[in-house]
């Protein structure tokens, strides 16, 4: 399948193989079976057995492996090797020398998701996000905050995601994932973590549980107000004379900006 964006994907335990087909039909434009957080050490070798079932879902299934410094990275590119799957999750990317490290076990035809979740990872997340196997970037809050050894803040997010969205536009990369609403419970917090993220200049989010995803994919899409300027703004532009619409000054990046709303809820 072809991808060429993300907003909300959805996580699925890879130890968990009748969760798969379900989190396909939950709206959500891909699932991740994930190898890493979601599944203990002692059912690691279990959950690369499922990798077989993946290739019948009717999304896009990205494989999250185990990070490099773990003990399972090996043997979960072998298992992705033989399953046939191409499109991963890569947590930790610090460098695109990681992203290279996978692409000789897995071939070149690899697309990757990239987790970006240490200092490191941030502060090179320029050239990270110019290799050209990357699809997107993501940003991973749990892990960020406990390798910054600081307490979780508003204000570090938002210059992390930020600074993720600048990184991936300066790349000609689709704008970069949010981390997941760990409150999967409190639709309010979840409100509130996707607003600030399209403020940022998010595209998306990643999903942990199947309520995420309708609200994330109506977050990220642009509101009947945006739409409704949007269309005043390209009639006024249409008609050639108005140069003023609700005392705003329309030039080409006005213009620019009304045709992207429209084209982005049409899609």
């Amino acid at each position: 399948m072809s991808i060429s964006s993300l907003v909300a994907p959805l996580f699925v335990p890879a130890n968990r193989p009748e969760r798969f087909a379900k989190a396909a039909a939950s709206g959500a434009d891909a699932v991740i079976i994930d190898l890493e957080d979601a599944v203990s050490p002692n059912q690691k070798d279990a959950a690369r057995a499922n990798l077989a079932s993946i290739g019948a879902l009717p999304v896009p299934a990205f494989v999250r492996i185990n990070a490099i410094s773990t003990p399972w990275f090996t043997s979960d590119l072998d298992a992705l090797r033989t399953s046939g799957c191409r499109t991963v999750c890569l947590p930790k990317v610090e460098s695109p020398e990681l992203v290279e490290q996978v692409l000789a076990v897995l071939g070149r035809d690899i697309t990757i998701l990239a987790q970006i979740e240490t200092a490191k990872g941030l502060q090179n997340a320029a050239a990270i996000a110019a290799h050209p196997n990357i699809l997107q970037l993501a940003f991973g809050p749990a892990d960020f905050f406990l390798d910054m050894d600081v307490a979780v803040s508003k204000e570090l997010t938002a210059f992390s995601l930020a600074s993720l969205a600048v990184a991936s536009r300066a790349a000609g990369k689709q704008l970069p994932l949010d981390g997941p609403a760990f409150a999967i419970n409190d639709a309010d917090a979840l409100a509130q973590e996707c607003a600030l993220a399209v403020s940022l200049g998010a595209a998306g989010k990643l999903c942990i549980h199947p309520n995420q995803v309708a609200p994330v994919l109506k977050s990220f899409r642009p509101s009947e107000k945006d739409v409704d300027w949007a269309r005043r703004i390209i009639a006024a532009d249409n008609a050639g004379a108005a140069q003023i619409v609700e005392g705003q000054m329309i030039d080409a990046p006005i213009v620019a900006r009304a045709r992207s709303i429209l084209s982005r809820a049409a899609a």
